[in-house]
């Protein structure tokens, strides 16, 4: 089976910089690798210079489309963007097309799909897709194009049951497949560091909007004697609350503010906290979750962003209602019994290995692709 997919943040992801990756980036970039050792062909298409940008010895083939930084705002899409990508699909003629996250880019890989006769498969990375805030953040041409595409789709890939359980009712008919995101953990993977030697709260991500900053901001106020570290870095329009409280948070002498902690750090950053602190109003299914839990830190959560409940079944940290619970929880974890602690941290990273490999992953992926390629051999029937 050939796949092919499309992201421009993959080559900032493989050369490990200093930029904003989504999650989506993350998963997709383990789903390939693990697809290649599984015998199938996968590549990205993305921008021009990336090749140069991220140099050799990269396991993931990249294609080079378009360069984003040139041309016209708008009308680039149709004299640059749109052929260059057709071209590039084209020519690696794949069985099959993958594309993640919501807006007009959807609509593009959905039109290229139709275009090569090929099947259109849409990866759902956030619950705010499926509901009625999948217009938030998108200007009125990208939700259209984003609606257009799904009714394009031959098949949903979800990260949770909820996105399943709104996309059947939208879309009857549809096969809709849940497959968890993954997360490579080595089989001689240190064991947890013990609770004595864990010193603060962990907060890791994207400053935007859905991450909720101001929530984090009160929690610390709330703990003046718990150490908090913050990680990340500002998404290119970050909005003016969650500016607001990274200023406020800049100025609590229990909090640190360590910048964006590359992937090749984000295993220590993780590894040495108490706890994973997640304050997010939307996600899908958090790759911090899964980092977290692989060093055996226990992850701190509303219960809305827990997806199909899995901190709370598996007792892998805490699992809260609302704020108010959260913040009790956040109390609860650092003062908890050093044995009862390390015992949690020991759960957490044996459910990781257990329920999450790529390998495993791969094989649920490709369990939902083939049929649809099937279907596709015969002339005459729609996707």
């Amino acid at each position: 089976m050939r796949i092919l997919s499309i992201d421009f943040s993959i080559p900032y992801l493989l050369k490990d910089d200093d930029y904003p990756i989504g999650g989506w980036a993350v998963q997709l970039s383990l789903w390939l690798r693990a697809l290649e050792s599984a015998g199938h062909e996968a590549a990205f298409l993305t921008w021009k210079g990336a090749l140069a940008h991220v140099g050799s010895g990269q396991q993931i083939k990249l294609i080079e489309t378009y360069d984003p930084a040139t041309g016209v705002r708008v009308a680039k899409w149709f004299y640059s963007y749109i052929p260059k990508v057709l071209a590039a699909a084209r020519a690696y003629r794949p069985d099959i097309i993958i594309q993640g996250a919501r807006g007009a880019g959807t609509a593009i890989m959905a039109f290229v799909a139709d275009q090569l006769r090929i099947p259109f498969v849409h990866r759902v990375v956030s619950d705010g897709d499926v509901d009625e805030r999948y217009k938030i953040g998108l200007r009125h041409y990208e939700w259209l194009s984003y609606s257009w595409a799904r009714h394009r789709t031959a098949a949903f890939l979800c990260q949770n049951e909820y996105q399943r359980e709104k996309l059947a009712a939208l879309f009857p008919g549809t096969p809709i497949h849940v497959i968890h995101n993954a997360i490579a953990v080595a089989e001689d993977a240190a064991a947890p560091l013990p609770r004595a030697e864990r010193r603060y709260v962990a907060w890791l991500g994207v400053f935007r909007h859905g991450k909720n900053l101001p929530m984090l901001l009160r929690i610390a106020r709330e703990h003046p004697a718990v150490q908090f570290r913050v990680a990340g870095m500002p998404e290119r329009d970050t909005d003016q609350s969650t500016l607001d409280a990274l200023n406020s948070l800049r100025h609590l002498p229990n909090v640190e503010l360590v910048g964006c902690v590359r992937r090749a750090d984000v295993q220590r950053f993780l590894s040495e906290a108490t706890m994973l602190l997640c304050t997010s109003d939307v996600e899908g299914f958090s790759n911090t979750f899964l980092e977290a839990l692989a060093t055996g830190t226990p992850v701190v959560t509303r219960r809305t962003v827990d997806p199909d409940l899995i901190v709370r079944r598996h007792a892998l940290g805490a699992s809260a209602e609302d704020e108010l619970a959260l913040s009790k929880s956040v109390s609860a974890i650092w003062d908890m019994d050093a044995n009862e602690y390390n015992a949690v941290a020991t759960r957490c990273q044996i459910y990781v290995k257990a329920n999450h490999s790529p390998t495993a992953k791969a094989r649920e992926l490709i369990a939902a692709l083939k049929p649809l390629m099937d279907k596709s051999k015969y002339p005459g029937q729609l996707l």
